[in-house]
């Protein structure tokens, strides 16, 4: 359904994808950092919001290296960039194993080698080809222990062209956490003197100069996200979520609505149905509490949200409500951080939760 026109679907949801807002952000986070080299982050099908058109975008700005998760992505988005740009590079967080490495190959990537059991298959089946090292400073999800280290920097035939590391407390700049991987990062890195270092993904990239290194790894910070624990104003949004409302009903003091009765009506109330579910990625922790926009005023979702269908209560509107008419839940007057934060979410997980039968449609 990718690069559908805003006049191909209205029954069900769709999200507007502004492709020069992606382009916006990337400025911002470069001009931020203007030492370093700005990568991209385009795993789960570019949070969810399409890996070709974001990444050919992003291209189009010149940017040289793009990090997934999956071997299978980078492939993917190696036949996306042919055209573009054929040498890019293409690293994969979760390394090689021993039945992707044909695939590493054939489709010219770069591993992120997570552990020295990854470091010896990689060196032992393509000696001299680059890959990229992961050394854990506290995330402790994933990346080589310190206590291999030194035997992953002896192994012959390793080609390492870039040491990086994760941090865990980025939400927070304040957090004394990074600042003990910063100089614990630092440290480390001058064992591989011939390899660019990069530290920071998108919140590093929005922190002082301490955390950019040699390349900067941004990923819901292109999409509009903010990466810290409040909303960012220097990003712009990116996706936009919209759903046609189907069905206008009244009803009584007394009368309740969706499963399990969750919402019970204290006086005449008025909802609009609208076509978006947890079905399309509209998490069951909004109900009750997310808002959409819709006919210039706020209405909170009353009761359950289900796979297909959510009811706003609009019965304080002062603008008539009809069939037809189009609620969005985030992305304008509703931020993307406020939406997340309603359902008791992040702004991470409401873009990749983005369901395949919500249409989008790219600006």
């Amino acid at each position: 359904m990718s690069g559908a026109s805003s006049s191909d679907k209205t029954s069900g949801p769709w999200v507007d994808i502004n492709l020069g807002a992606v382009a916006a952000n990337y400025a911002t986070l470069r001009a931020g950092a203007p030492n370093a080299e700005m990568a991209a982050v385009v795993k789960c099908n570019a949070y969810g919001l399409g890996l070709a058109p974001i990444a050919k975008t992003l291209a189009g700005l010149n940017c040289k290296t793009f990090f997934v998760a999956y071997p299978e992505e980078g492939a993917e988005l190696r036949d996306v960039l042919k055209p573009l740009n054929a040498d890019a590079a293409i690293y994969v967080f979760n390394g090689p194993l021993p039945q992707t490495m044909a695939l590493f190959q054939s489709a010219k990537l770069t591993p992120v080698l997570n552990s020295l059991e990854q470091a010896k298959t990689w060196a032992a089946q393509c000696d001299g080809a680059p890959a990229a090292l992961h050394i854990d400073t506290g995330m402790n999800r994933l990346g080589a222990p310190l206590s291999e280290v030194d035997a992953i920097a002896a192994l012959s035939g390793l080609n390492i062209n870039l040491v990086m590391s994760h941090l865990a407390c980025a939400t927070d700049p304040a957090h004394p956490k990074n600042d003990e991987q910063c100089k614990l990062f630092a440290a480390i890195a001058k064992d591989f003197p011939h390899a660019r270092a990069s530290l920071s993904a998108s919140g590093g990239a929005l922190m002082d100069a301490r955390f950019h290194f040699d390349l900067i790894r941004p990923g819901i910070a292109l999409y509009g996200g903010s990466p810290f624990d409040v909303d960012e104003p220097r990003l712009k949004p990116v996706a936009v979520l919209r759903a046609p409302v189907v069905q206008i009903r009244n009803i009584a003091p007394g009368e309740t609505v969706g499963y399990n009765a969750s919402f019970k009506a204290t006086a005449p109330t008025r909802l609009a149905t609208v076509a978006l579910g947890y079905g399309d990625g509209m998490p069951t922790s909004g109900s009750g509490s997310a808002q959409a926009v819709i006919a210039g005023g706020r209405a909170r979702v009353a009761g359950r949200i289900s796979m297909d269908l959510i009811s706003l209560d609009v019965t304080d509107h002062k603008n008539p409500i009809k069939t037809g008419d189009i609620a969005t839940f985030f992305g304008e007057e509703i931020s993307l951080f406020e939406a997340a934060k309603s359902c008791n979410t992040s702004a991470y997980e409401l873009l990749t939760g983005l369901g395949g039968r919500v249409d989008r449609r790219y600006l």
